[in-house]
C-alpha cells in the first residue's frame, strides 16, 4: 500500500477533487458579485492575511435578529447535539482567530443555544442573550473583509420507478463494489475533511470511471446494482447535482435516494456545459429551456452531459419522513432553511452560525415575488465540491416548490458569522 499512499498524497497536493457529497445547485453561475452590495458590509477589522475568520468587536456585531419560525432551528440543534455527542470530545482543533476550538467548545455552544431556544425568546431577547453569552466571529470571505457568496441547494422530487420499463429506462446506481474511498486526513491532518475516491489496479489507485464510461460506454457492467429508473437523463443529472432526492413512484409512494459516494471527478453543471458547447446562450438560460433543448436535440445529449465527469452513487430509503432532509456530511439529516454547507477544512462540522444575505422572496407555490433581506441562525452540517475557501457558503432550502425556485435563484453576497460560547475569564 506504500505506492497507493504516495499516489493519494500526490493527487491531493495537485488539487484533486475531494469527492464530497454534493455540488452547488446554482447551475450556470454568473460572475461572483462585487463586494459591498446588496448586503450590509461589516465594520469589523479585516482578517489577518490567510486567516479564515476574525473576532468581531462587541460594538461592531450585527443585530442577531431571526424573524423565522424557531421550531426548525431547535430541531436542527437537536440533530447537532446527537452529532456532537457522537464525537465524544474527539476531533481536530480549528482556528477561530486566535482561539483554538475543539469539539467540546462546539458542544457547549450548542447546549447553550438549546437552553435559550427552550425559553421561547422574542427576537429581541434572542439577540440580547446570544450577544451576552457568545463571541461572534466573521468568516473572512473572498476578500478578507467578510464578503461571502451564497448559493443554495434543495432536495428535488423526481418521477421514477423501481422497475425498468419502456417509460423508465435510465438508471441510478448503488455504490460500486470496486470503488475505494480514502480519507486524506487519516494520512495528514492538513488534509482534514478531504476525501479521494478511485479504483485499485494492482497496487495503484487510479481515477474511477467517468460519466461517459458509465452511462454511454457501459463499463460499469455488474459492478453496481441499478436502484431506480427515470424517464430522462436530465432528471438524473439534477439528482446527481443535489446529491440526494425524493423519488415519486408510480404507485404513489415516496422513497429517498440518499448519497452513497462519488467517483471524485471534476463537477460541471449541465447548463454550464450547454453554454460552453454553444447549445444555448448564457443570457436567459434556465432549467426549463435546458430540458427542452435536450428533448429536441437527442444527438447532443451525450456530449453535453458527459462534460460533467463526476458521477454520484446512491442508496434507497423507503422509510421517509416528509419533514426530514437528506443526510449531511456530519452524518445526520439536514434541516431545511437551517443547515448550510461550508469548507470543512476551515470550519468544523456542527458549528453554530448566523447568516445575513439578500435572498429571493418566494411563495409556497414557488413563485418569485422579488428580493428580501434574510437573517437567520444556521448550523454548519454539510460540505460541497464547489464550496471551497472562506468566501463560499451553500444554503439548504429543503424540499418542495418553494425550495426549488429559491435554490436556482440564490447567488448573492452576504456575511456569515460563527458563534462560540464565551470562555470563562482567565482561560485561553
Amino acid at each position: 500500500m506504500k505506492q497507493v499512499t504516495l499516489v493519494i498524497l500526490a493527487l491531493a497536493l495537485a488539487g484533486c477533487s475531494a469527492g464530497l457529497r454534493k455540488q452547488s445547485a446554482a447551475g450556470a453561475c454568473p460572475p461572483c458579485p462585487a463586494p459591498g452590495a446588496p448586503a450590509a458590509v461589516s465594520t469589523a477589522a479585516p482578517a489577518a492575511a490567510g486567516a479564515a475568520m476574525f473576532l468581531v468587536a462587541p460594538d461592531s456585531a450585527p443585530v442577531l435578529a431571526d424573524g423565522d419560525d424557531l421550531a426548525p432551528l431547535l430541531k436542527a440543534a437537536l440533530q447537532n447535539r446527537a452529532y456532537l455527542q457522537s464525537l465524544n470530545g474527539t476531533g481536530p482543533a480549528y482556528d477561530f482567530g486566535a482561539r483554538k476550538v475543539y469539539a467540546k467548545d462546539l458542544a457547549e455552544t450548542n447546549e447553550e443555544l438549546i437552553k435559550i431556544l427552550l425559553s421561547s425568546p422574542t427576537a429581541q431577547d434572542l439577540d440580547r442573550l446570544v450577544k451576552e453569552r457568545f463571541d461572534v466571529y466573521q468568516l473572512a470571505g473572498r476578500d478578507s473583509t467578510g464578503t461571502v457568496v451564497f448559493s443554495s441547494y434543495y432536495e428535488p422530487t423526481l418521477e421514477a420507478s423501481l422497475k425498468k420499463t419502456k417509460k423508465y429506462k435510465y438508471p441510478i446506481y448503488g455504490k460500486p463494489e470496486d470503488l475505494v474511498t480514502i480519507n486524506l486526513g487519516d494520512f495528514n491532518e492538513k488534509f482534514k475533511g478531504e476525501k479521494l475516491t478511485g479504483l485499485l489496479k494492482g497496487d495503484q489507485l487510479v481515477p474511477y470511471l467517468t460519466r461517459d464510461e458509465i452511462d454511454f460506454q457501459g463499463k460499469l457492467k455488474k459492478k453496481a446494482r441499478p436502484l431506480a429508473w427515470f424517464t430522462n437523463r436530465a432528471d438524473i443529472m439534477d439528482l446527481h447535482t443535489e446529491g440526494s432526492g425524493r423519488l415519486a413512484l408510480p404507485d404513489g409512494r415516496i422513497v429517498k435516494a440518499k448519497f452513497a459516494a462519488t467517483n471524485s471527478h471534476k463537477f460541471k453543471g449541465w447548463l454550464t456545459a450547454m453554454i460552453e458547447t454553444g447549445a444555448l446562450p448564457r443570457e436567459g438560460i434556465s432549467h426549463e429551456k435546458g430540458l427542452q433543448y435536450l428533448e429536441e436535440h437527442p444527438e447532443q445529449v451525450r456530449d453535453i452531459l458527459s462534460r460533467n465527469r463526476r458521477y454520484v452513487f446512491f442508496s434507497l430509503d423507503e422509510k421517509t419522513d416528509p419533514d426530514e432532509g437528506p443526510d449531511g456530511t456530519y452524518g445526520r439529516p439536514l434541516t431545511g432553511w437551517r443547515s448550510i454547507a461550508i469548507d470543512n477544512t476551515l470550519v468544523p462540522m456542527g458549528a453554530l452560525a448566523f447568516m445575513s444575505v439578500q435572498t429571493p422572496d418566494v411563495d409556497a407555490e414557488g413563485v418569485l415575488l422579488g428580493r428580501k433581506q434574510d437573517r437567520r441562525f444556521v448550523f454548519c452540517q454539510d460540505t460541497g465540491g464547489a464550496i471551497k475557501g472562506p468566501g463560499r457558503v451553500d444554503f439548504f432550502a429543503g424540499a418542495g416548490k418553494k425550495a426549488r425556485t429559491f435554490a436556482f435563484k440564490l447567488w448573492d453576497p452576504g456575511q456569515l458569522y460563527l458563534l462560540l460560547l464565551k470562555q470563562p475569564a482567565g482561560t485561553n
